[in-house]
C-alpha cells in the first residue's frame, strides 16, 4: 500500500501491465486516428462525405442527445436488472496519474479512433456496396462490439452492440460522426464515472 503525496487516498500500487495496457490503448487509438487520415487522404476520400466530419446541428445535438440519455438510462437498468458486469473501482487501484492516463484514452481518443473508423472509413465504404445503410450500421456494431472482447458478460457485449446501432442510426440520418464522437464520449463518461464513486 502507498499512500499518494500530497493526498490522503491510500492506493494498492497495480501491476506495471495495468499502466502498460494503458498506453498501449493510447497509442493504438492514436495510430488508428491517423490511419484514418492516411487512408482518407491516400483514397481522395472527402472528409464530410465519407468521413462525416461535420458538425452536427443544434437540433441534431439535442434529439439524438436526448435519445442517447434515454438508451443509457434503459441500459442501466437492464444491466442492474438482468444482473450485469459490476462496474470494478478505480479508487485504490490507480494513482491519480494513472486514472488521468486513463480518462485521456477513454474519453477522447477511443470515441474518436473507433468512430472514425466505424462510423466514419468504413460506414461509408459499406454504405456504397450492395449492403448499404443497414449493412452500413449493422456491420460497424458488430465490429465495436468485438472491439470491447476485455468485458466477459454477455449483457454487456449486447449493450455495447445496441449503442454500435445506436450510433449508426446518428451517423445515417445526421450524416455526422463527430456527433457520434460526442455521443461516444458521454457513455464511456457515464462509465468512467462508474469507476470513481
Amino acid at each position: 500500500m502507498l499512500i499518494c503525496p500530497g493526498s490522503y487516498l491510500i492506493y494498492e500500487k497495480p501491476d506495471d501491465s495495468d499502466m502498460n495496457s494503458t498506453l498501449l490503448h493510447i497509442i493504438v487509438s492514436t495510430l488508428a486516428i491517423a490511419l484514418v487520415f492516411f487512408i482518407a487522404n491516400r483514397r481522395h476520400l472527402s472528409y464530410d462525405e465519407d468521413l462525416g466530419l461535420i458538425v452536427p446541428s443544434g437540433s441534431d445535438l439535442l434529439k439524438w442527445g436526448l435519445l442517447f440519455l434515454l438508451l443509457i438510462g434503459a441500459e442501466e437498468l437492464a444491466t442492474r436488472y438482468f444482473g450485469g458486469e459490476p462496474a470494478s473501482s478505480w479508487i485504490g487501484k490507480y494513482t491519480h496519474w494513472e486514472m488521468a492516463w486513463r480518462m485521456i484514452g477513454i474519453l477522447f481518443l477511443a470515441p474518436i479512433a473507433e468512430e472514425l473508423m466505424l462510423r466514419g472509413l468504413i460506414f461509408s465504404r459499406i454504405r456504397d456496396t450492395r449492403l448499404k445503410v443497414w449493412g452500413a450500421i449493422i456491420l460497424p456494431a458488430v465490429l465495436f462490439s468485438l472491439a470491447h472482447v476485455q468485458y466477459s458478460y454477455t449483457l454487456t457485449f449486447i449493450v455495447i452492440f445496441i449503442d454500435g446501432l445506436f450510433f449508426g442510426l446518428v451517423r445515417h440520418f445526421s450524416k455526422s460522426v463527430v456527433l457520434c464522437i460526442v455521443l461516444h464520449a458521454v457513455g464511456n463518461l457515464v462509465a468512467v464515472f462508474e469507476k470513481l464513486i
